[in-house]
């Protein structure tokens, strides 16, 4: 006999909060094709400051003014979308709650001006955690 995992079921949108990053109350997509998370971030920089290098990135999720954040620490990670193009990204770790649950996770950043969504939710951030209902959106 196996022990039943209670997970919530969440929809393929939900509201996230990030608050590493000051943000709250954010559409996400959850996207189940990408392994890893994504966050919208306007620009990224590797800066010397007292305590050596650091990632400055500059966000502004919503829409309240930009919001420059220092990471001390980062790693960069090659990606491939599913169109086959790769791109080299900086990683970082940093909180992300939906609903009541608190998940540190690792993602990646990039410029999603152009996107629908600033966050894609992947697997590895749902992972035993989340049910995706793909029918339903920002389940609460």
């Amino acid at each position: 006999m196996t022990a039943e995992i209670k997970q919530k079921t969440i929809g393929r949108h939900v509201y996230i909060d990030l608050p590493d990053l000051g943000v709250s109350a954010i559409e996400a997509k959850v996207d189940t094709g990408a392994f890893r998370t994504v966050i919208h971030c306007d620009s990224w920089r590797v800066v010397n400051n007292e305590n050596g290098e650091a990632l400055e990135a500059i966000f502004n999720l919503d829409g309240k003014g930009q919001k420059k954040i220092l990471f001390t620490e980062y790693f960069q990670k090659e990606f491939k979308s599913s169109f086959g193009e790769t791109e080299k990204r900086y990683c970082v770790h940093t909180t992300i709650k939906i609903g009541k649950k608190k998940i540190k996770s690792s993602v990646s950043l990039t410029n999603r001006s152009g996107m629908k969504f600033q966050v894609l939710i992947g697997r590895k951030t749902l992972l035993r955690k989340f049910l995706v209902d793909v029918s339903r959106k920002f389940v609460k």
